[in-house]
């Protein structure tokens, strides 16, 4: 387990450097050739060989210099860690309702005698996975317009459409992101414990007279928490994509925001930020470093925790190790 860690986490700083290259290689030559095609920008791009200018931003980034960041240094980091922090809160409150309201409606479907999921699960998780976070959203909005225009009108509206704050400004872009992962979560907790109830060690626990309670809690459960937790870390990746079009969408000043910003020309459309932006090398190879330190972090927390539940992947891993040393 400790070796497996350990591995893994020297494996990071490796990742994000290759990952960090290669994203500031795509903007650097992105850059020309969406120029091109955009007559405003081709007085904003600089022709410099690709070495040249990661060489320079790499000594920027490790001696602190000044050169290569956007309107400086301090402003750059300032910008990447406000824009980091709204969108790892947004996104930390949409998974916490997603995996509580999942974990409580997949335990309800699944039903003990005789072990199976009920019916009105399958609807309700089709029509969740069916529906893209962005039309959910113009759903809330859609809410909010008619409830200003026909319900009360000229009233105030219930909830914020655009902008950025830590009260009501989160209602909407919270359940754009929570439904997909709080359907899929469902799915997998009850599909997972229904088929568990029906094995021959239940079987027998019940024989000896423990109810359906306390097999579920005590025995069931902990045999289905490594794929669970398998399951959250995908479900958060998911969600980190439909971000950049729910910050977007809802004018949530995050990384998703910020991304869209550098990939669209600011002339093309006024909510996505300045044209400075646009395919900037170091913008977009911090946001792509970012995001990729958070998949990494949370696999690597999601496969210790698989290992730590079940004792039969830390067995495997041991015997799989064990038979390459011989």
């Amino acid at each position: 387990m400790l070796r497996f860690i350990l591995r893994r986490i020297l494996l990071i700083p490796v990742a994000l450097v290759l990952i960090h290259f290669l994203a500031f290689t795509y903007a650097h030559f992105a850059a020309p050739i969406r120029a091109a095609r955009t007559p405003y920008l081709r007085t904003r791009i600089e022709n410099q060989p690709l070495l040249d200018a990661y060489t320079a931003h790499a000594k920027d980034l490790l001696l602190g210099g000044d050169t290569t960041f956007p309107g400086g240094r301090e402003e750059f980091f300032a910008m990447i860690a406000q824009n980091a922090v709204a969108s790892l809160g947004l996104l930390g409150i949409a998974l916490l309702f997603s995996v509580v309201i999942g974990f409580c409606l997949g335990l309800t479907a699944v039903r003990s005698q005789p072990p199976g999921i009920r019916r009105w699960l399958t609807p309700l998780s089709t029509l969740g996975l069916a529906m893209p976070s962005f039309y959910l959203g113009s759903l809330g909005v859609l809410l909010v317009v008619y409830y200003v225009l026909y319900i009360r009108p000229g009233a105030p509206a219930l909830l914020p459409v655009k902008g950025f704050g830590w009260d009501s400004h989160l209602v909407l872009p919270v359940l754009a992101l929570t439904l997909r992962p709080t359907v899929q979560i469902a799915q997998v907790v009850a599909s997972l414990l229904s088929g568990e109830l029906g094995k021959q060690y239940v079987i027998a626990a019940r024989s000896f007279g423990h109810t359906w309670r306390s097999i579920r809690w005590t025995q069931a459960m902990r045999n289905i928490l490594a794929p669970v937790f398998l399951t959250l870390a995908s479900t958060l990746r998911l969600s980190f994509g439909e971000l950049v079009v729910v910050e977007w969408f809802f004018g949530w000043p995050g990384l998703g925001k910020l991304l869209a910003s550098a990939l669209v020309p600011g002339q093309l459309s006024t909510q996505l930020g300045a044209t400075s932006n646009f395919l900037n090398p170091p913008i977009i190879a911090a946001i792509v470093v970012l995001i990729s330190a958070l998949f990494l972090v949370v696999d690597l927390v999601a496969s210790v925790a698989a290992r730590g539940v079940d004792p039969r992947l830390r067995n495997a891993e041991e015997v799989a190790q064990g038979g390459s040393q011989a």
